[in-house]
């Protein structure tokens, strides 16, 4: 073929190909998207269900014991005995170290006997000021030598208060070669064995904790925090003490936050450099099971419920920063005389909030919105075959059972706590 005819035969395949383009675009803009064989494309769709929610956000803690000792000597001895057995529950007042007690003992002997040392010195000190304050009436002694009786007096007063404060120190260091529980709890393993020196102050011995109840920390945004005082406590500044709000926690290996519990802190200032608030939850231990120092995840409520729609996550579709649904409305067209209804797609612009379970809450649409944006009870929203299908699309509809209402233990916690509940 000739270059210039083959130019020609290129050129009118390029208009083709162009007209058959615009043909498609044009079919898709009129809602007539082809499909194969002309059959319809078939979508499944479900109704949204209602149900009363509250804004939420995640945040990660750490327990930790309400109290927590480090077990030290306080006086310094060879141990003796470890009545106890390591990892296990104990009492307040029950007995963790021995140190060996001779030498306390002996000291407290000596104190003793100094006391009485000193005891039999001030008798005789007033005896003697009793028979000086006579012979000076008759001029039998020196002015000099009452004076000295009457300090002898005073001398030996002075020493009986000092043997009895040694007495006392002697007896309290006696008390200290018994090192007891401060208060129940669980004791951690031994870090010193029978028959080593421990010293006075020094030598950590082991650890105590409590179990129950348990602290969870966590470090809140400020923009998180300034929301919730906004929607749960405007205009108050002690929210926490007359509130008590209710938070969830779950583990590291748990999927669902089932264990609840209170705020019961918030610190008095946001750290600058992460530019977060530190909060404190308690939750029960009644079990024991749960560990000073365990990550966890704490479900903190923003606001308070409100009744909304919930749609299966995948039915919502993303455009750059806009998110939307596609749904079915029911259209009457005219053909051939006769009214007929036809299933035909069309879209809605959607606020979501935050993941319900599989669902994801639909927010209520802005003021003068009102159906231009936003979804309603009944409206049934295509949840697969979205990909096939364009505004004014005409579809074939496979209907599925709406999703099942999920628990919502959040909102059970701020409804009772807002009735009176405990």
């Amino acid at each position: 073929m000739h270059i210039s005819a083959w130019s020609r035969h290129l050129t009118r395949l390029s208009g083709g190909a162009v007209l058959l383009a615009m043909g498609l675009v044009a079919g898709c803009e009129n809602g007539t998207t082809p499909a194969q064989g002309g059959k319809k494309p078939k979508v499944i769709v479900t109704e949204p269900i209602t149900g009363k929610v509250v804004d939420y956000q995640d945040f990660t803690g750490r327990l930790k014991a309400v109290k927590m000792v480090e077990m030290r000597a306080r006086v310094s001895g060879y141990i003796t005995d470890v009545p106890f057995k390591e990892g296990d529950l104990v009492n307040e007042g029950d007995t963790l170290f021995q140190i060996d007690v001779r030498p306390y003992k002996a000291d407290l002997n000596q104190a003793e006997a100094n006391l009485k040392v000193a005891i039999a010195e001030r008798a005789l000190a007033h005896k003697n000021a009793d028979r000086a304050s006579k012979m000076i009436l008759n001029g039998s002694i020196s002015r000099e030598d009452y004076d000295t009786a009457l300090a002898a007096v005073d001398k030996s007063i002075a020493s009986v208060g000092a043997s009895e404060a040694a007495r006392d120190k002697a007896k309290l260091y006696l008390d200290y070669t018994r090192v007891i529980a401060p208060f129940s709890g669980r004791i951690s393993r031994r870090f010193v064995d029978p028959g080593n020196l421990v010293i006075a102050d020094n030598t950590m011995l082991t650890t105590i904790v409590t179990e129950d109840p348990m602290w969870a920390y966590f470090d809140v945004d400020e923009r998180s925090y300034l929301d919730l005082l906004g929607r749960i406590a405007p205009g108050k500044t002690t929210w926490v003490e007359g509130m008590k709000l209710p938070v969830l926690m779950r583990l590291a290996n748990e999927t669902e936050y089932e264990r609840d519990g209170v705020v019961d802190f918030v610190d008095n200032s946001v750290t600058p450099t992460t530019g977060t608030v530190t909060m404190r939850g308690v939750f029960d231990n009644l079990n024991g099971l749960l560990k000073a120092g365990l990550f966890l995840r704490i479900r903190l409520p923003i606001g308070q419920p409100y009744q909304t729609i919930l749609i299966p996550d995948e039915a919502i579709q993303s455009d750059q920063e806009r998110k939307y649904v596609w749904v079915v409305k029911k259209e009457v067209v005219e053909k051939d005389g006769k009214k007929e209804e036809k299933d035909v797609i069309d879209y809605r612009s959607v606020t979501i909030g935050a993941p319900i379970k599989e669902l994801r809450v639909i927010r209520p649409p802005a003021k003068g919105k009102e159906g231009k944006e936003g979804l309603a009870e009944g409206d049934r929203v295509v949840i697969s075959g979205m990909q096939r299908v364009r505004k004014g699309t005409a579809v074939e509809v496979e209907a599925q059972s709406p999703p099942t209402r999920p628990e919502m233990p959040l909102v059970r916690l701020l409804e009772k706590k807002s009735n009176g509940g405990t």
